[in-house]
């Protein structure tokens, strides 16, 4: 459901747009999952969102953007990773140390370094993995208690790595816990990649932003429909938009 965080940014940019948004919630974490079983997992999905006619498809998952380049030969959508927008934030800052958090395959894929190095090599990207935190969060309700755990462990991992002020969030889940996190390191920033993807999606489709004030006003101004597709419960996700503060899906439909 970390992909909820980039319709947040969606909803915010105040335009009217049709979302059609793709959860396979039955095989998550992709992250834990090797290179070959996620390209499927998700050739799947684009064949889901192929059918239904999308202009663009923002790939709201670090794990599978980690992958895009192979994706793209075999897509007829144009496809928007979130990984290169967070990477040229992150080379944009004026930090030589950056640190990030994520899925055991984004940090061990190497991308966001290697995108940032492209861009400015003084940069050096510190990534700390977690196999658990993704998983924690889609699960409904939440054990609170082994997230804060799990955040806690991660960020005493970041505090060895290096002098790291600033920390890229670089799976869609986390920001759904930003606030945990700036709990438990107020001396860190932390930066939510999903408005840096929306502005991208945005720019795909020709769309020029405007501002608003909040995601549910946003979208009843703008006049948003939201399609939530997915091999989880729907259940769940009408909890997650509700806590995000989005606007209710107008449909659900099985993957």
């Amino acid at each position: 459901m970390g992909g909820l965080t980039v319709v947040r940014s969606l909803c915010l940019a105040g335009v009217p747009l049709d979302i059609v948004y793709v959860g396979d919630n039955a095989n998550v974490p992709y992250g834990n999952r090797p290179l070959t079983e996620i390209v499927a997992l998700t050739e799947r999905m684009l064949d889901v969102l192929d059918r239904r006619g999308v202009e663009a498809v923002a790939i709201a998952c670090n794990t599978i953007s980690a992958t895009v380049d192979m994706l793209e030969s075999r897509s007829k959508i144009p496809l928007v990773d979130i990984i290169r927008p967070a990477a040229r934030a992150m080379a944009g800052l004026s930090e030589l140390h950056v640190g990030l958090f994520a899925t055991e395959f984004t940090v061990q894929s190497g991308l966001h370094a290697k995108l940032v190095r492209e861009l400015n090599p003084s940069v050096e990207v510190h990534g700390v993995a977690s196999a658990r935190l993704a998983a924690l969060i889609d699960s409904v309700p939440w054990d609170e208690a082994a997230i804060r755990e799990e955040i806690a462990s991660m960020i005493a991992k970041m505090r060895r790595v290096g002098p790291v002020r600033t920390v890229l969030l670089g799976c869609t889940h986390y920001p759904i816990v930003q606030n945990v996190f700036e709990e438990l390191a107020p001396d860190m920033r932390f930066i939510d990649p999903a408005g840096l993807q929306a502005n991208e999606v945005l720019r795909a489709v020709g769309v020029a932003t405007a501002p608003a004030k909040s995601p549910q006003l946003a979208s009843e101004e703008s006049a948003i429909s939201l399609e939530v597709i997915t091999s989880g419960d729907p259940a769940a996700y009408r909890q997650m938009l509700d806590k995000l503060g989005i606007p209710p899906a107008q449909r659900f439909t099985q993957l």
